[in-house]
């Protein structure tokens, strides 16, 4: 047997060394606002709140040259189409004087919350979207500047933890009939990226957790507006730390649901927020010091001999990039504008016609082309990397990505600066009857692609730090 060299017996967590500040605030909408997230619901606005909504902001700055980036964090379930987004971005732009290149927006994906696309201003509870957008902008403003202000040294750590909550949701009963369920044999991930920012003397100022799971606990049942179960998470995560703020990374979930879907009680997104929030938790404890790594130490003769590992200094990288990669993604064949407006005028099913709704929206939204550059965001912090994705991958995705960068912690992000909807894998278009591939815009092997490329350029990001 070769002897192994103890010099390699060495256990580290990735890092990050350089200034970041933190700032929340409440963007929970008004009673009453129209909130239609679900085809099958029986109401169109919301009748309560179940927990408030709110926008995070996370000011970074560092790397050589210097750069600064603020990574904000909505409570918000998807942007309807490319110009909702933009006025709403523009605005944030305009009163905050950054550039566009240091905003990254992500949006926690809850399913129970207002709808914020000027399409259904005549609906029940429409008359409030205009102010409530507003609202948004104005506490994203606030929070990028607060956060700003708040900025210090800091060290941000990773570690990976475990939580079985998320499970597949492809669920095919036969050739004709393809759900959006609890499949038991389908593969999942039950990975939890945990992150811990800490300031000059130890203390925690802000968690980040990462998990790839759709929140929808709540169904068209449920009428109050919630952050779904990420709401009880942070609770539970922020209880734990002394109140420092909680950003919740949702990550690459286009087949993840979790064990408890679609319910109408607003108890069981709570139930599945405390899953989540005691596993991240767990992970937090078994954490590191920061600029610490643990390596072999000695031999210990005792009635077994023992192997004694011992803390020493770990300088953490001050690596701080931003980049962007870029795909040219085919489109499927798509209905067009006149062919969708022909449907809805006849359509009275409810649920149907939502369907043919969003899909009108995007038709316009991707007009007469027939091919879309979507547009990943790649940040590396110290030994950790972001991966933006402005659509709704599933979770190989993130998989994969991982697992060509063993060593570096590698946050994925859906819908990130933007929204094209889901990215599967090539073979799930074998199952044209699933509602991932029913909707997709794209061609199989798109996701393919988008890994491929995202690749190539987090080897430069690796290449140009060292």
């Amino acid at each position: 047997m070769n002897k192994r060299n103890i010099s390699d017996l060495v256990i580290r967590q990735s890092e990050f060394k350089g200034e970041i500040g933190v700032a929340k605030a409440d963007i929970t909408p008004p009673v009453g606002i129209y909130s239609r997230s679900w085809g099958s619901a029986k109401h169109d606005s919301a009748e309560g709140i179940h927990r408030p909504l709110y926008v995070t902001s996370m000011f970074i700055r560092g790397g050589d040259p210097r750069i600064e980036l603020y990574l904000v964090c909505f409570d918000l379930g998807w942007w309807y189409d490319n110009a909702h987004e933009m006025e709403i971005r523009e605005r944030i732009l305009k009163e905050t004087g950054i550039r566009n290149d240091q905003l990254i927006t992500h949006m926690g994906h809850t399913h129970s919350g207002p709808i914020t696309n000027l399409q259904n201003l005549e609906r029940e509870g429409g008359h409030l979207i205009p102010p409530y957008r507003d609202k948004i902008v104005e506490g994203a403003v606030k929070v990028i500047k607060v956060s700003k202000a708040n900025v210090q040294p800091a060290v941000a750590s990773w570690a990976e933890g475990r939580c079985d909550m998320a499970r597949n949701r492809d669920l095919v009963l036969d050739s004709e009939t393809f759900l959006c369920s609890v499949n038991p044999d389908g593969p999942s991930d039950d990975t939890v990226l945990v992150g811990r920012v800490t300031d000059a003397k130890g203390k925690i100022i802000a968690t980040m957790v990462n998990y790839a799971c759709h929140p929808v606990s709540l169904g068209g049942g449920n009428k109050l507006i919630s952050p779904d179960y990420y709401g009880a998470m942070r609770e539970v995560v922020e209880r734990d730390t002394g109140g420092a703020p909680c950003f919740f990374l949702h990550g690459a979930s286009g087949d993840m649901t979790p064990l408890r879907s679609y319910e109408s009680d607003a108890a069981i997104a709570d139930q599945n927020g405390r899953q989540l929030g005691y596993a991240a938790l767990s992970t937090l404890t078994g954490m590191l010091p920061p600029e610490q790594e643990i390596a072999f130490d000695r031999i210990e003769d005792s009635g077994a001999r023992l192997g004694r590992w011992s803390l020493r200094p770990k300088p953490a990288s001050t690596a701080l990039k931003i980049t962007r990669s870029n795909t040219e993604l085919p489109y499927v064949n798509l209905p067009t504008e006149a062919e969708l407006l022909a449907q809805l005028k006849d359509c009275t099913d409810r649920p149907l016609k939502e369907r043919l709704e969003r899909r009108l929206m995007v038709r316009r939204d991707v007009g007469e082309g027939k091919s879309r550059t979507v547009s990943t965001t790649l940040v590396q912090m110290g030994d950790a990397f972001l991966v933006g994705a402005p659509a709704e991958p599933y979770s190989a995705y993130q998989k994969e990505i991982r697992a060509r960068f063993p060593g570096h912690a590698v946050m994925v992000l859906n819908i990130v600066n933007g929204n094209v909807g889901y990215l599967a894998p090539a073979d799930t278009y074998e199952k044209p009857g699933l509602y991932q591939i029913k909707i997709s815009l794209f061609q199989p092997g798109c996701m393919e692609q988008v890994i491929d490329d995202t690749t190539k350029s987090l080897r430069k990001l690796e290449e140009a730090h060292g």
